[in-house]
This record gives C-alpha cells, structure tokens and sequence, in this order.
C-alpha cells in the first residue's frame, strides 16, 4: 500500500468531519453577484439558501455557510433587479463549493432568465472531446458528457461581452479556461450554440502545482523515475478522474474536489513493476494530502 502523509491540519479537519448527528451533510457556498447590462458588482444584494441568508457588500461577494448539499436553488433578490433563482447542482458536502460569478438582470431590461446555451469542450492540439469537464456559467455548474457536450438554461438574456468572462471551464491535466462569449445571449428560440471551447494542456511540461493530491512513486533500483501512470478514480463510482504520468523526478499531482478517491501507480517498464493501489480522503481542497509509493 502507499504510504500516506496527512498534515497535522488535514487529519484535525478529517476529525472533526467525522460523525455528525445524522442529517444531510452540510456544505458551504460562494459567488459573487454582477449586473448583465454594466459587468459591475451588486451590492446590497440578498442571497439565500433555505433560511440562510447573506447580503453583499460593494465587492458583491457572498459567503453562505452550513446549508444543506441537497439544497435545489439560491435566491438572488435586490432593489432594482428582477429575482433570480438559481439551480443547485452537485454541492459537495463539507467543502465550499465556488459559483463563481453570476449576472442578474436590472428590473428595466426587457429580457428575463430564459437563455439557453450549449457547446463542446475539447482539447487545444488535437480538437478531441474532453468528457468530464466542469464547465461554470453565470452561477450555473455542469459537467460536459462522454462527448464532451454540455447545455445549460436559465441564463439571463442580455449575457455576454467579449471583454469579460462570464464562466471558466476546469478539467484535471488542462490549464483552467475562462468562458467569453463574443455575442449577447438571446432568447429561445434559437439556443445559444457557444461552439466548441478549446482547453490547454499545460505549456512546457507538468507544473509543479497547484495540487492538493500529490506525491512521488519511487521504482526500486532505479534513478530515472519516470513513465509511471498514476490514476486518480472516484472510490464510490469508479469512475476515472484522471492520471498523471511521471517525470524523472516520480513527482505527480491532482487539483480535485473534496472526496473518496482510489490512486493506482503502474508502470509497466522495462523492467515491469507491482502496481500498487490506495485510498485517499480529500476534506479540504486547500489542505494537500501526500501520497508516496515505492514500487
């Protein structure tokens, strides 16, 4: 089995993670709030979840703290802007979980929250679909499908400038990509085809980070540690996360959400070595867990 370091923070936070009196796990959720028609931030904005509430300052940031993970939606209410309700997909429970920016619209624009938009997310050299790529837009987060296609409705009508991203996309071994849209968002029909989205491997080799599962995998007798495949597969589903391959130096890494997860380090040679397999708790995305092998 691996040999697995935790900081002293990451196993105090595990602690206090476990347990809990029964319920639905909490979760913690963060945006910030700007305006369709100017791009400028709101403030004095009421944003909720359930009976938790948070009014933004002039920065229009908000912070919304032990909410359920299972919540449907956020409210988004304000003087001078018609209300936003917001759908709640995927939260993960006790992480904070980043909207990141959402656009409301001003009670005088004539359009409302009924845009649609769709697109493909594939890679930069050679166009191949990315599956599983998070894809953020104006609040709304999903995650692109075996072909890489991802669609979202309930956009304010009126979203877009070529000047300001409105989304991100993030997908483990990609350089994270921000979504500007060239055209203003219009109402059904037609959907708002964004066409496909080009994402980056990183430039110049594997960075060093961020990562916050990381680690190396040493090979017996050998210096040149390079050529192991490290994968990373969620421990509930199986499903592939992503892998890593090593460099001379056995470094490896992985930005990820909090959650179960199984890491397998194979390397196949010359000469052939015993993969070998662990299982790693990720509770915080900021507190790194470091995960060593020798094969």
């Amino acid at each position: 089995m691996f040999k697995l370091g935790l900081s002293v923070t990451a196993c105090a936070i595990l602690t206090a993670c476990g347990g809990g009196g029964g319920g639905t796990p909490p979760a913690d959720v963060t945006g910030r709030i700007l305006v369709v028609s100017s791009g400028s931030t709101l403030a004095g904005a009421s944003v909720a979840v359930g009976g938790t509430t948070f009014t933004t300052l002039t920065d229009g940031v908000f912070t919304l703290r032990g909410i359920s993970s299972t919540a449907p939606s956020l409210t988004v209410t304000a003087t001078g802007i018609k209300p936003l309700t917001l759908p709640l997909t995927g939260l993960k429970a006790n992480s904070l979980n980043d909207l990141g920016d959402i656009y409301v619209l001003n009670a005088t624009d004539t359009g409302t929250y009924t845009a649609t938009a769709s697109g493909q997310i594939v890679r930069s050299d050679t166009l191949a679909a990315v599956p599983g790529a998070k894809v953020k837009l104006s609040g709304q987060v999903t995650t692109a499908d075996s072909t890489g296609h991802f669609a979202f409705t309930g956009l304010p009508v009126g979203l877009g400038t070529a000047i300001q991203p409105v989304g991100l996309v993030t997908a483990t071994g990609f350089e994270d990509k921000p979504i500007q849209l060239d055209f203003p968002l219009v109402a059904p029909p037609p959907d708002n085809n964004l066409g496909q989205i080009q994402i980056s491997p990183p430039v110049g080799g594997i960075p060093s980070g961020p990562f916050n599962i990381k680690g190396k995998i040493s090979l017996t007798g050998q210096t040149d540690l390079s050529g192991t495949v490290v994968t990373l597969n969620d421990k509930a589903t199986g499903n592939l996360i992503g892998t890593f391959t090593t460099l001379a130096d056995g470094n490896y890494g992985f930005w990820v959400i909090a959650g179960h997860y199984t890491i397998t380090a194979t390397h196949t040679g010359p000469p052939a070595f015993t993969p070998k397999t662990a299982d790693v708790v990720l509770v915080n995305i900021n507190v790194p867990i470091v995960t060593n092998a020798t094969l």
